[in-house]
């Protein structure tokens, strides 16, 4: 028996997966960070400031199981890490391109 799911390794072409698996690091570190009040660099963020991270987890999560609202989501959360250079820029603009090139794999079914 064959399982079609585009989560499955080798079922969806492209980069979106392990992009949107950085996306739910980012996210879960930056979110542990927050609610442990931990200083990062000259800002030190509260519990509530956790729930851009977690929305960002929701996002990648979304773009993983190939949501239509996943893909816009990850699309907002890269416009905002393009100005992190260097890494940001380079996973923002790979994540954008990748949502874009292959933006028949969110087609409502």
């Amino acid at each position: 028996m064959t399982d079609n799911s585009p989560t499955q390794r080798g079922g969806a072409r492209g980069q979106i997966t392990p992009i949107a698996w950085i996306y739910i690091v980012i996210g879960l570190c930056t979110a542990v960070l927050c609610v442990a009040g931990a200083e990062i660099g000259p800002i030190q963020p509260s519990a509530v400031d956790a729930v851009f991270p977690v929305l960002l987890i929701v996002a990648a999560g979304g773009a993983i199981l190939r949501r239509p609202w996943g893909r816009w989501l990850c699309y907002a959360f890269s416009v905002l890490l393009l100005p992190a250079a260097p890494t940001g820029t380079i996973i923002g603009g790979l994540m954008i391109y990748h949502l874009t090139v292959h933006r028949d794999q969110f087609r409502r079914s």
